[in-house]
């Protein structure tokens, strides 16, 4: 299995990042995300520790990611109750 390897720079440190299955545009897009969320939290607490920031970052980035698949099961609970409803209503007009 070929392996990617990247630089990216989080919050003014460069990672070398690599991995079996994503392409560097991937990483670079995610990399991107949790620079983004640790200088947002930087921001709202000026904090002067690095790991701490990162795992606050890193707790709200799970925080989001659980909210999301909640609202995302739900659809696909409410989108199974309209097929069902749907091939209800198929079998009882087709006889």
């Amino acid at each position: 299995m070929k392996k990617t390897e990247v630089i990216v720079n989080i919050f003014g440190n460069d990672y070398r990042v690599i991995s079996d299955d994503l392409d560097p545009e991937r990483i670079k897009e995610v990399a991107q995300i949790v620079d983004a969320k640790m200088k947002e939290i930087h921001r709202e607490f000026p904090l002067p520790s690095t790991t701490k920031i990162a795992v606050l970052a890193c707790l709200n980035l799970v925080d989001d990611y659980q909210r999301r698949e909640v609202q995302h099961q739900k659809k696909i609970v409410d989108i199974e109750e309209k097929i069902r409803t749907l091939i209800q209503k198929l079998d009882e007009a087709v006889p």
